[in-house]
């Protein structure tokens, strides 16, 4: 399935959750396009949840959220999150 059309279909908020709640403030930015990783979770979102958000969004909500490792220094890596468009 396209990408594009995949992310249309994404509901424009999660049912069941508060509209000011971390996992509903997440994946509005996700479908943003925001790139978030958990060290921006932190800091913006004032999570350490995003892991555990991002896989309830995947098994409860069929969300597509991809990741990726990152690497951010010679021995540290953190994973980063979006949905493709």
């Amino acid at each position: 399935m396209d990408s594009m059309m995949e992310q249309s279909k994404l509901p424009l908020a999660l049912p069941g959750t508060k509209p000011n709640s971390d996992i509903s403030q997440i994946y509005l930015r996700l479908l943003r396009g925001d790139i978030i990783t958990s060290m921006d979770a932190v800091f913006a979102d004032h999570t350490i949840c995003l892991t555990q958000y991002i896989s309830i969004m995947r098994r409860k909500y069929n969300i597509p959220v991809q990741d990726e490792w990152m690497k951010v220094s010679k021995r540290k890596k953190v994973k980063k999150y979006w949905i493709a468009r």
